[in-house]
């Protein structure tokens, strides 16, 4: 598996992350074991999990996927090898949806304990937080980065001016800064007026900010939950807009074409773009993580690609400029 750059950090992650979300829940211990290996195997060395993975399921009040992804780190013996990335931020048993100092700290510490581990690489502000000061937030990850709890930072669920400006605070007090972003993001794109809760859909002001200030970009629903290649799965409501079945004919021509699943071309295109891409994979079988891993080694012709790019985009440079 090839490797994609890390914002300004010098540092390379591999070109697909794994996200292991409901691992430890919905996933049991043996299965989430085996899918971890096989991207092990596969070159795989990027796992992205978050402080309330997966408290939201019946039976699940406690995190579940950051214990999980410790015992493995520790029974494999890979810690080293790992790019781990945990994220802070929205609410979940007695913690409310915050980026307040204090509860940055506190959970920063519950998820190196859970995760076993003395340092997060990868730390995300999981969503933004209006009611504290962004000076406050920015500095309460930098005592963490100077503390050594914590190497890089990432944003999820931001507006671009925020990354912007949170960015700008970073650079004028000497902080580190946000390094990537995690979107949601995918081929098709949503309705204007779509609404996914606390999910922030991509918009081009994000894609045209990262691309300016070198941030990687790190789309999560990548697949939307495969509905490019299972009957079982339809597209999401927020995606009826008439660009995204033209979309949809050009993933379903290219993939029969290329003999591959849907899902596989979609993660393709995002692999294909000129600005720093690491799609985040959120799989619960074998199947779908083969046929996310066979996302590396398609490669798409001048006219695919044009065909592929040449419905509405994200972002006005971030199209392939290869032909």
């Amino acid at each position: 598996m090839d490797t994609t750059p890390l914002g300004r950090t010098g540092e390379s992650v591999s070109e697909l992350c794994l996200g292991p979300m409901y691992f430890g829940s919905t996933v049991d211990r043996e299965t989430s074991f085996g899918l971890l290996d096989r991207y092990y195997d596969a070159g795989g060395r990027f796992l992205d999990t978050a402080n309330i993975y997966a408290t939201w399921v019946e039976g699940y009040d406690d995190p579940e996927s950051e214990p999980l992804v410790g015992e493995w780190l520790d029974e494999r013996g890979v810690r080293e090898e790992m790019t781990v990335a945990t994220k802070l931020g929205f609410g979940y048993r007695d913690v409310p949806t915050s980026l307040d100092p204090d509860l940055v700290a506190q959970e920063i510490d519950r998820s190196l304990d859970r995760l076993g581990t003395d340092t997060i690489d990868l730390l995300y502000a999981h969503v933004d937080d209006p009611d504290t000061p962004q000076t406050d937030v920015m500095g309460a990850f930098g005592e963490a980065v100077d503390a050594g709890k914590v190497r890089h930072l990432g944003a999820s669920n931001f507006p671009a001016w925020r990354v912007a400006r949170a960015n700008r605070i970073a650079e004028e007090r000497g902080l580190p800064r946000f390094e990537c972003v995690q979107p949601r993001f995918s081929y098709l794109i949503p309705d204007r007026d779509a609404d996914f809760g606390g999910q922030l859909a991509t918009t081009d002001e994000l894609v045209d900010y990262c691309e300016q200030a070198d941030l990687t970009l790190l789309p999560y629903s990548p697949t939307l939950q495969g509905c490019y290649g299972r009957d079982d799965r339809p597209v999401p409501e927020g995606y009826a807009r008439s660009e995204n079945r033209v979309k949809m004919r050009a993933i379903e021509d290219i993939a029969d074409r290329k003999g591959v699943n849907g899902n596989t071309v979609a993660l393709a295109w995002l692999l294909d773009r000129d600005q720093p891409t690491v799609p985040v994979l959120g799989v619960s079988t074998l199947e779908q993580v083969e046929q996310n891993l066979a996302a590396t080694d398609i490669s798409f012709s001048g006219a695919e690609r044009r065909r592929l790019n040449g419905v509405e985009s994200y972002g006005f440079d971030s199209w392939d400029r290869r032909g």
